[in-house]
């Protein structure tokens, strides 16, 4: 990504917490591991990336299933704008 560029970044957050699926939303088979991090992880892996997290948004959850969510927006370091 060039300097100046944005990255959005969604997805589940939790504590030291994964999932190991068998199946997936159309009941195909699938096999990986999920990991759920802390939001304050991955605003630190994105600082080590050379990203700044210019914001983030984390949401509670209301109903099942009982997941975290956090959005993030993050800009790469650098001088330059976008392409």
């Amino acid at each position: 990504m060039a300097p100046g560029g944005h990255l959005p970044l969604a997805g589940h957050v939790g504590t030291g917490t994964h999932r190991r699926p068998t199946h997936a939303y159309s009941g195909h088979p699938v096999s990986y591991t999920s990991h759920r991090l802390p939001p304050g992880h991955l605003a630190a892996l994105l600082h080590e990336a050379g990203f700044t997290a210019t914001a983030q948004l984390t949401q509670e959850p209301d109903a099942e299933p009982t997941w975290r969510f956090a959005n993030f927006l993050a800009r790469k370091e650098g001088a330059g704008r976008p392409a």
